[in-house]
């Protein structure tokens, strides 16, 4: 059975891709609170913040699996350790 490619590239409520994000985030040095301030994207569904946290953290633009986002008390916890 054919299955399409998997192909994570957008901030889909906001019609934005993450290649004309990555740019402009890294001259203005965002965080990701930063970014979704500014251009609102993983301000409404959220689904996206996973991908802009990996997009600033390493800077890729396309994704090919599914990112789940990690709760903040999870993220709290794993760097007090």
């Amino acid at each position: 059975m054919w299955r399409p490619e998997l192909r994570i590239d957008r901030c889909v409520c906001q019609r934005v891709t993450f290649d004309r994000l990555l740019p402009v985030a890294r001259a203005e040095a965002w965080t990701l609170e930063q970014l979704i301030q500014e251009t609102g994207c993983g301000d409404q569904c959220g689904m996206c913040r996973p991908y802009l946290r990996q997009m600033l953290a390493d800077g890729t633009t396309i994704f090919r699996e599914l990112l789940e986002e990690i709760p903040e008390a999870s993220c709290d916890a794993e760097e007090a350790a």
